[in-house]
């Protein structure tokens, strides 16, 4: 499941009909079994397969790195080819396993959404991830933006209220702040009953094959500064980051274990992690946060006179790091890193019943989808006023516009009517119901309802099948807004005024149809060479902008306004007489 739907989401496009409307990157997918044809069978990094550059031998340990999810546990599978996914994510781990291979992870926190429109869901989402990252083998996982905004005690008990176990939330430098006054770690974040371990800790060690691994985390000093200017959680501070990193580096130092590997988890900008290298050089390898939107090509980096290696895996868990770790003759250990994107090939192969047998990920999202039935949250998600109500509201007389459905639209416009009901738009909730699998369920998860139903994010919106039937599917209403108004009083100007807010001054209409077969013909690199009017080009950029708001880059890489649009065209006309 880019931000999340709810920032991402606010209105819902009806224009396209590539495939049935899409939902956000962070739900769990709506896709059936195996990749499509043509899906690379090999993923390629610059050029070469994985692990082509590492020795011959098998590591001796291969540790995991991801982080900042944001709640993108599976992604759409509305349209494809498309990037990450825990269901991936585990199958490529168990693809290491099978070589052999003794495998860990490690991830940098930020697991829980960035903004949850239902607060419970939220944390259903974050205990699927957690118990998913403990079935791969997670030894811990940081503490991230999402997870203080979403309050830290909460989310960690979510998880760690199950019994101890791995893996550990860590973040050394956190303290309780009480009646202005901090309160250490320990205390703030105590042993559930019948535990040793706080449920925040500072750090763990665990054995990789052969290979002891101990891990430390930390929020930085940008991130717990952020956290008190957006007061996100001032019953929490992450202070001192360099005390705490100098406690967690002796505590390792100490340890029984006395770990070959010691691995950083640090919340804060590479440029902060840079620093920290080259105060802390017994820590190897530090994962630390990587700027929004940052490209795929992530290479890890040795800040100079240092000699560990700073690793960035990017964003919504659509890439995953891989260090080997590899034992010289001499002790000393060799390190080779591959950064692999979770691309279609990671797809647990075999019809969906064996997949779930399979991949424990997807034994998690089945659980997760199961819980989101039970809990029927498409109620609680919250509706507003969509900016045609509000204008109507303003009107005199007043005009209190409703969602009224498709079928209203039918009398006066039967062949749009007609035309639109043989799309997939038509059908959309269709796709939730009866093709969705990996998991099934997805028509009752309002992550995905809201692209595939009439405003659900709006008064009088879509709400469930049994309480507004007719606003399934994806209709009329949701490019032109709520249509009780027109409907009722089709040649009052200012109401049929609102059902087209793309409409610009000298271009009614969006271009004839021989003008975007050229342009759909045309590589996109070259389109901006062919003449058009700039008032028509407002109005395509217009309507791009009602359809990006579900066929998104993420969620619909291959959408391209200029191919779609066709498949759904009408001719927009006036009822007769008019």
């Amino acid at each position: 499941m880019t931000a999340h739907p709810t920032r991402r989401r606010a209105g819902f496009a009806a224009l396209v009909a590539s495939v049935a409307a899409v939902v956000c990157a962070a739900l769990p997918n709506a896709r059936t079994a195996d990749p499509p044809a043509g899906a690379p069978k090999e993923t390629l990094v610059g050029g070469k397969a994985l692990f082509a550059d590492w020795p011959k031998q098998a590591p001796d340990a291969v540790i995991i790195f991801s982080g900042q999810t944001y709640g993108f546990i599976q992604p759409c599978g509305c349209s494809r080819p498309q990037m990450g996914g825990l269901e991936r994510r585990a199958y490529f781990i168990e693809t290491l396993k099978t070589k052999g291979w003794p495998v860990a992870g490690i991830d940098l926190g930020d697991l829980y959404p960035e903004k949850a429109a239902v607060e419970s869901q939220g944390w259903l989402k974050y205990t699927a991830t957690m118990n998913t990252l403990r079935d791969m083998g997670y030894l811990a996982v940081g503490v991230g933006k999402t997870e203080i905004s979403a309050d830290v005690y909460k989310l960690v008990a979510q998880y760690a209220l199950q019994k101890e176990q791995r893996p550990f939330t860590l973040a050394a430098n956190a303290v309780g702040i009480v009646e202005g006054k901090p309160v250490e770690r320990q205390v703030h974040f105590p042993p559930p009953m019948g535990a040793k371990r706080p449920l925040v800790e500072a750090f763990e060690v665990g054995a990789v094959g052969k290979l002891d691994v101990g891990v430390a985390g930390v929020v930085g000093k940008v991130l717990a500064d952020e956290n008190k200017k957006a007061k996100w959680d001032d019953r929490i501070d992450f202070p001192n980051a360099k005390q705490a990193i100098t406690g967690a580096a002796k505590m390792l130092k100490d340890h029984p274990a006395k770990p070959a590997l010691r691995v950083l988890i640090f919340q804060g900008p590479v440029e902060d992690a840079a620093k920290v290298a080259a105060d802390f050089p017994e820590f190897q390898v530090i994962l630390c946060r990587a700027d929004e939107g940052a490209p795929a090509a992530l290479r890890p980096v040795t800040p100079p006179n240092t000699k560990t290696l700073i690793v960035q895996v990017g964003e919504k868990g659509q890439n995953v790091g891989a260090l080997g770790v590899f034992k010289k003759p001499d002790g000393s250990l060799e390190f080779h890193y591959q950064l692999v994107p979770l691309g279609e090939e990671f797809v647990q192969p075999g019809k969906d019943e064996d997949a779930l047998k399979a991949n424990k990920a997807l034994q998690a999202l089945d659980w997760y989808a199961l819980e989101v039935k039970k809990s029927k949250f498409l109620p609680e998600y919250p509706k507003k006023p969509h900016a045609a109500q509000v204008q109507a509201a303003a009107l005199k007389p007043a005009v209190n516009l409703t969602y009224v459905g498709s079928a209203a639209c039918k009398a006066c416009h039967k062949a749009e009517y007609d035309k639109w009901e043989k799309t997939p738009h038509g059908h959309a909730m269709d796709t939730l119901e009866k093709v969705a699998k990996r998991p099934a369920l997805r028509h009752l998860d309002g992550e995905c309802v809201q692209c595939h139903s009439v405003g659900f994010h709006h008064q009088s919106g879509y709400v469930d099948d049994v309480k507004t039937p007719l606003l399934k599917h994806v209709g009329c209403e949701n490019c032109h807004g709520p249509g009780s108004g027109h409907s009722a009083a089709p040649r009052n100007k200012d109401l049929l005024a609102l059902m087209s807010p793309w409409k610009q001054p000298g271009a009614a209409k969006l271009p004839d149809a021989a003008f975007f077969k050229k342009m759909a013909d045309t590589p996109p690199i070259e389109r901006g060479q062919i003449a058009q009017p700039p008032a028509q080009q407002q109005i395509v950029n217009a309507v791009v902008g009602v359809c990006s708001k579900c066929h998104d880059h993420e969620a619909d890489p291959n959408f391209d306004i200029y191919k779609s649009w066709p498949k759904i065209d009408h001719p927009s006309l006036a009822p007769k007489g008019d």
